[in-house]
């Protein structure tokens, strides 16, 4: 059992209860209502104040700012349970904190105090998308950087300045964050040492540098508006640098490890809620006398579904677990495998949406179309966890401990670290030792045994579906003991067919470990608990 893990999770149901019931229609954060606001092209407002107003800044806010932020497990968990309810509100509110990430890892005092007081006031920060359409210089923008920052030669750039130059800000990106709703953000601009990052504050715009228009529309979370922001002249000086000059590609490349695994969480999200409601379709849809759920091909389908979520959690669990234990290995290994669970959710809300059939393309049918709706957004998340045009800072095995991560001693403020324990070596071997050594209870030891061994035939070196197996077993090792379905192996041998039919081996025709896995599934939607490994009351 891994305590800080079942903690979150537990933060993270209290404030899924405090957003009641997703199924009451006169509840103002209901599936209804989502999908209402989505329709209209409207951002979900009321959900987002909901979260806020519960406390959720706090949990956005480091521990070391005033916040209740201490380890990367409650962002998970917090986003994937506002994912469920709502994409469009939980991708605004997780692009805000992202958007804010370089200044708690490379801000100074002064800035952090700065983002902390905005959530404070249930503001946010706007995500920029790294694009512009041409540089004030004629460059395209190619460099990574947004905005051109000119030298200041007037009195404001002495007021500006103290010890140092001051700039002027021009140019166009788009921004992630409610379109023009954004408090602030921070980007890069060219600057004469390279490319640099900046905290630009709305409020400090006092002479019109600042305006913002309705960038486009999207087809997935509507209502989240992009946003176009212009800045015509905005007055910066080292009181907006976030690091040190000339070093903000870095700066902005040191947050990708922790990225990958916020939209991780939001894909998994938005895929409990289309299990959710496919599971009840197939309970009260009806065909030959008989629920559609105990036909073969669907259940196949669902159980391959609820092993796909299986998969991705442990990744993600995983990957808060060595961020807490040992952050030197963080970065690499959210670089191997943080894509791969957004890849998994997508591929499951289109495999759910072939059981619904028509129903998975109308907006009012089932639940009042969430189905329709998340299949979207579950479409635009998983794009977005595409950061291949920013490369990291090193190779992907040679990069920095994340400064985001609790590195002892001067970034303690995240979580406590823990060397004990922290490199449990080849999981998989220990796995198979195990099982060698001293068996399990009932059939499937043999079979487990025999999956491991093909495993390593078919997984390519550094196949990301070899990291996900080994986080498989990472959690079934400290949770084995939890009930039957996990003593007997019927969980880890759920998981690793299903890593073993998407690296190519044909579908296993064993029903044993299936038909436990809907049982399973069944009982989380009967009990309202979350779709997980781990037991999680949402009502």
């Amino acid at each position: 059992m891994d305590q800080t893990i079942e903690a979150a999770l537990g933060t993270a149901a209290r404030l899924d209860r405090a957003l009641g019931d997703p199924m009451d229609e006169r509840n103002p954060a209901s599936f209804r209502a989502a999908v209402t606001t989505d329709r209209e092209g409207r951002f979900p407002q009321h959900l987002r104040d909901a979260a806020f107003s519960w406390g959720l800044g706090e949990y956005l806010t480091p521990a070391a700012s005033g916040g209740r932020l201490r380890s990367l497990d409650h962002c998970l968990a917090l986003f994937r349970v506002l994912a469920r309810r709502d994409l469009t509100a939980a991708s605004v509110i997780a692009a805000g904190f992202l958007a804010g990430l370089p200044v708690w890892q490379r801000g100074t005092p002064a800035q952090r105090q700065a983002v902390a007081a905005l959530l404070r006031r249930h503001e946010l920060l706007g995500l920029p998308l790294g694009e512009t359409e041409q540089g004030a210089d004629g460059s395209d923008g190619m460099d990574g950087a947004d905005v051109i920052a000119a030298p200041r030669t007037d009195s404001l750039a002495e007021s500006l300045a103290g010890a140092g130059p001051g700039w002027s800000l021009s140019g166009r990106t788009t921004l992630v964050g409610h379109d023009g709703h954004a408090a602030g953000t921070t980007l890069l601009a060219r600057t004469g040492t390279g490319v640099t990052a900046f905290l630009l504050l709305r409020e400090a715009d006092r002479g019109g540098h600042w305006r913002s228009d309705p960038a486009y529309e999207t087809h997935g979370l509507r209502g989240s508006a992009l946003g176009r922001l212009t800045l015509s002249g905005f007055p910066a000086g080292p009181a907006e640098m976030v690091g040190p000059p000339g070093e903000g590609l870095e700066t902005t490349a040191r947050t990708l490890p922790v990225a990958r695994l916020v939209v991780a969480g939001l894909a998994l999200g938005g895929l409990d809620t289309c299990l959710r409601a496919v599971v009840a379709f197939t309970r009260s849809r009806r065909l030959y006398g008989a629920p559609i759920l105990e036909l073969e091909p669907v259940a196949v389908r669902l159980t391959d579904v609820y092993a796909d979520l299986l998969i991705g959690e442990a990744v993600c669990h995983e990957l808060c677990r060595v961020a807490r234990t040992d952050p030197h290995r963080f970065p690499a290994a959210s670089a191997r495998v943080g894509d791969l669970v957004p890849e998994l959710a997508g591929d499951g809300v289109e495999s759910l949406a072939i059981v619904l059939g028509a129903r998975a393309y109308c907006s009012t049918e089932h639940w009042h179309g969430i189905v329709e709706k998340m299949r979207r957004d579950v479409a635009v998340v998983t794009a977005l966890s595409d950061f291949g045009d920013l490369p990291p800072a090193a190779p992907p095995d040679e990069l920095p401990p994340d400064p985001f991560v609790l590195v002892p001693p001067e970034l303690a403020w995240l979580g406590e670290h823990v060397p004990e324990g922290a490199d449990d070596g080849d999981t998989l071997a220990r796995v198979r030792a195990l099982v060698r050594e001293e068996g399990l209870p009932g059939p499937y030891a043999p079979r487990l045994l025999e999956l491991l061994d093909r495993l390593a035939e078919i997984a390519p070196p550094g196949d990301a579906h070899l990291d996900a197996a080994a986080a498989c077993a990472s959690a079934w090792l400290r949770g084995r003991h939890r009930d039957d379905f996990h003593a007997t192996g019927a969980w880890l041998l759920l998981c690793l067919r299903r890593i073993a039919v998407r690296l190519g081996d044909p579908q296993p025709a064993d029903t044993g470990p299936r038909r436990r896995a809907m049982d399973r599934v069944e009982l989380d939607h009967d009990e309202r608990r979350l779709f997980s490994d781990i037991e999680v009351p949402l009502r």
